[in-house]
């Protein structure tokens, strides 16, 4: 068996509803090879974290964000410094940025507010409009990007480091031992000890989603350890709102952080999440004939251009393009036809 099977393994075992000959197997396994063990100790000590922090303590997130407004109405924006842990990366004009320096200054000047009035649950607050992506450094020296139109809360308490999001953000969460990174977004909860990944949990969108990059994440239905799955590198989960249940995928979308990167990558990619990614990607509506959804498409591309992506499209596999409003209409024979 391959490593992903032994994972699954690792999670049945964690579960209890790991069968006999599965569990001889599972530490045949851990006993052949240091790094077999390595994995097995990693994965339980995610899985115990993760269980160990059920608490349903209410961060009150509304009344934090009403308590920075205030604040900031009341602070003239004087700087944003060389030296700031927080740092735009793109914005769509001047103005706009002026609209939202102020939530900015927050986190990139180190004013801090408190919550219950502890002095311990000192809480930092970060947020983007429209076309404004941010980078962000931790208190603890995660490193974080938040896309557009999201906004974030960190605190350290209770022992863990709580992140609250809405929006979608790229994580890159230093390594402390034994303190876990719990993202909670929504109904859905993300814990991790020290790995990359990227978090897309927009209120309006159905489903919210967690791909891997690096190491290892415990993610699961908020206050629901029965849900939880691992995810190792390479894979992501997905929670799906109305049926309240999380599900993994064993192959991530390799452009999930496509806005952070602005690279597209398709290596014989379905026509069908092609086009799923273009429409997140450029913001825009496609529809296609379904005869072509399952069409093969290959490309690569850095600063992409919609129209380049579009053209290549139609001259790979012979379909027609136009553009209805502000949709974009594909049409023709299916693959093989």
């Amino acid at each position: 068996m391959n490593q992903e099977k032994y994972i699954e393994l690792i999670a049945q075992y964690l579960t209890g509803e790991i069968s006999e000959n599965n569990r001889e197997a599972l530490l045949a396994w851990i006993a052949t090879d240091a790094n077999n063990r390595a994995i097995f100790e990693e994965m339980t000590q995610l899985w115990t974290i993760s269980e160990d922090y059920t608490s349903d303590f209410d961060t009150n997130v509304e009344a934090a964000w009403n308590r920075v407004e205030q604040k900031v109405e009341t602070k003239a924006v004087t700087k944003l410094t060389k030296d700031s842990s927080a740092k735009i990366i793109s914005r769509s004009n001047f103005k706009r940025f002026l609209q939202v320096a102020a939530v900015f200054l927050i986190g990139a000047v180190g004013l801090y507010f408190l919550l219950q009035k502890n002095p311990t649950h000192q809480l930092v607050a970060y947020q983007t409009q429209e076309d404004e992506k941010l980078e962000v450094v931790l208190p603890d020296e995660s490193q974080i990007v938040l896309n557009e139109n999201s906004r974030l809360t960190y605190q350290k308490i209770d022992g863990k480091r709580l992140v609250i999001l809405e929006g979608e953000a790229w994580f890159d969460v230093k390594h402390l031992d034994s303190i876990a990174f719990e993202i909670q977004t929504g109904e859905a909860r993300t814990v991790v000890v020290g790995t990359a990944f990227n978090v897309r949990a927009y209120p309006d969108e159905d489903q919210i989603e967690v791909s891997v990059d690096r190491g290892k994440v415990a993610f699961s239905k908020k206050d629901d350890p029965k849900t939880l799955q691992l995810l190792p590198a390479g894979t992501e989960g997905v929670f799906l709102k109305k049926e309240k249940k999380v599900k993994k995928i064993k192959h991530k979308n390799e452009n999930a952080d496509a806005w952070r990167t602005l690279k597209l990558d398709f290596d014989h990619v379905e026509l069908e999440k092609v086009f799923e990614t273009l429409e997140r990607y450029f913001e825009v509506k496609i529809k296609a004939d379904p005869k072509i959804l399952k069409c093969d498409f290959n490309g690569k591309y850095t600063n992409p251009k919609l129209e380049n992506v579009l053209g290549a499209i139609e001259f790979a596999l012979g379909v027609r393009i136009y553009k209805k409003d502000k949709t974009y209409i594909f049409s023709g024979k299916g693959c093989g036809e």
